[in-house]
């Protein structure tokens, strides 16, 4: 089985995470797997790492047609490693060395029994849908990542004042939000920067888009679940006639004149899921979902 390896790239990479990323590749070749790393991400790793690593593994510019793609980070780590395996349709299997972890549920401690269960066939995978973003111009640019598995963002582009953002659905008129931005997040990102201001959470699979604002001046507004064949058309007006576009926590700064359009995206991602481990069961570990903090005093 041929597996491709994504990990986090940031300087500030903590040793115990760069031992975690080596130990997945180990767990990997003992298993009898393929291993691919992109050059990019392996020249990174400190040079005992590459000592250990590099005699068992392929180094590749770009992803290979591989098998399944591994996430070893946190969710930050997985949305990246999202991006870059696009709609080519390859699953990925993320394994949580982070904190919180939702979309990289995978606990380092289960690695060897995960991959295990993966050489035996012994997994199931989920779709997961996407959003893309489409404007009224020229853009996104070739090095902006259109698509988001969490959500898009409409943000101001200062601290100043509050934005106007004006909402249809479907070419129907919803509502002219006046607030600090708005979230427009997948059943993915309901646990995510949607869950911090309010927003809903739901199962990953559900059919379903939430739009959720930020700090919104307006006590009434609550967060919206609608459904996921849905065409969201935003109009932005800002003080100093710019905002920010943020897909994924990839943002771009836009003119107010430029006009937005959010629908599902025509392809998933395939995440790859343990039997026997639920959404549910990953809300009542992570989120201490329904526990009596009462008990703790």
């Amino acid at each position: 089985m041929r597996f491709a390896l994504f990990g986090s790239m940031f300087p500030d990479r903590s040793a115990r995470a760069e031992e975690q990323i080596g130990g997945v590749c180990l767990s990997i070749i003992r298993c009898g797997g393929e291993l691919f790393l992109l050059e990019r991400f392996f020249y990174t790793l400190p040079g005992h790492l590459q000592y250990r690593i590099g005699p068992f593994c392929e180094l590749v510019e770009t992803l290979p047609p591989v098998d399944m793609v591994v996430s070893v980070g946190g969710d930050g780590t997985f949305l990246r490693t999202a991006a870059t395996v696009g709609d080519t349709g390859i699953p990925v299997l993320g394994i949580n060395t982070g904190r919180l972890g939702f979309l990289a549920a995978i606990n380092y401690a289960d690695v060897d029994e995960t991959l295990q269960e993966v050489m035996r066939n012994d997994y199931k995978v989920e779709e997961r849908s996407l959003l893309k973003l489409t404007t009224d111009e020229t853009f996104p640019s070739e090095d902006f990542n259109a698509h988001a598995l969490n959500e898009v963002a409409i943000l101001k582009q200062d601290t100043a004042s509050m934005l106007s953002i004006h909402a249809y659905i479907n070419n129907d008129y919803l509502t002219s939000y006046q607030a600090d931005g708005l979230v427009v997040a997948t059943p993915s990102g309901s646990t995510a920067y949607s869950l911090s201001i309010g927003g809903s959470i739901l199962s990953p699979t559900t059919p379903s888009i939430i739009l959720s604002a930020i700090a919104p001046h307006n006590l009434t507004s609550r967060s919206l679940v609608v459904e996921d064949s849905t065409i969201i058309s935003l109009k932005v007006e800002s003080r100093n006639h710019m905002f920010l576009v943020s897909v994924d926590g990839q943002s771009r700064v836009l003119d107010e004149t430029v006009s937005i359009q959010v629908r599902k995206a025509d392809y998933t991602l395939r995440v790859v899921k343990r039997f026997g481990h639920t959404f549910y069961e990953t809300l009542r570990d992570k989120l201490m979902w329904g526990a009596d903090v009462r008990k703790q005093h």
